[in-house]
């Protein structure tokens, strides 16, 4: 397909020789070194005129290494599903998905302080929501920008990553541990930047495909215990989310609290 827009970043030239050949390389190597992959997202798309129909995705040169989908496999499922979907996500970490409320309580978990800089960022905009009480499953959450989406997406991202972009710049939002490391530090706004695509996706509504990783993908088991009842139960989860954000019935709500209970997760 002629509509399919998936480009994938590169910092240097060791990254650069990560790519894969079906994306379109998007260099990055003098944009600033604190922001990751958000900086180069927004810039592209403040300077450019999306298509209404077609498919945008800005990966990391990590995507593989992060997710074993090839690029000839996103670009089979998109253009099989062009039709029926207008955003889909490819994230990896899907255990903790299912288990957390949302990813920003995730984030709280892995980096201490950060969902209430996210609350006082979210208080200066438009948007109403309280992470502490925001539910969010499969279908409206990612990690690491690995989403690939249409305009009206896109649009909305803009908008908010503007917003954010602005707000972190002009206060100091600090720096947080990284991957769990005491002794290796990332700045605390990219790790906020990563979550934002899941304020965007549960407060919109968007025909969305989420691929399924959850039947065979790997369970972190740093987190939790690798075993089959274990994923049944975050699988369970993840349901039970779903099921709470298109009834508001907190039967389902409860129900997943309940299984929560009874996973191990490790401290």
């Amino acid at each position: 397909m002629n509509n399919i827009f998936i480009h994938q970043i590169y910092y240097d030239e060791h990254s650069r020789k990560m790519l894969e050949p079906e994306f379109i390389p998007l260099d990055n190597i003098n944009g600033p070194p604190d922001w990751f992959e958000f900086y180069p997202i927004m810039e592209y798309l403040k300077n450019s005129s999306l298509e209404k129909d077609a498919w945008y995705g800005f990966l990391s040169p990590k995507f593989y290494q992060k997710t074993g989908i090839s690029a000839t496999k996103i670009l089979s499922i998109l253009s099989r599903y062009n039709d029926q979907a207008n955003v889909a996500l490819f994230s990896p970490a899907w255990d903790q998905l299912a288990y957390f409320r949302n990813p920003f309580e995730q984030g709280e978990f892995r980096h201490p302080g950060l969902l209430s800089t996210t609350q006082k960022f979210i208080d200066t905009t438009h948007l109403k929501i309280d992470l502490t009480k925001l539910i969010t499953h499969s279908s409206t959450a990612v990690f690491s920008n690995f989403i690939i989406a249409k305009s009206d997406y896109w649009d909305k991202w803009l908008e908010i990553a503007s917003q954010f972009y602005d707000y972190a710049e002009q206060k100091s939002l600090g720096e947080t541990s990284y991957l769990n490391s005491k002794n290796k530090l990332g700045p605390m706004k990219v790790f906020i930047q990563e979550r934002l695509p899941s304020l965007i996706l549960s407060q919109t509504h968007f025909r969305t495909l989420a691929y399924d990783f959850g039947q065979s993908a790997p369970i972190f088991d740093q987190l939790f215990d690798n075993t089959p009842k274990t994923r049944k139960m975050l699988q369970a989860c993840d349901l039970l989310k779903e099921k709470y954000v298109s009834t508001n019935d907190e039967s389902y709500l409860q129900m997943y609290l309940k299984i929560r209970q009874d996973i191990n997760l490790k401290k």
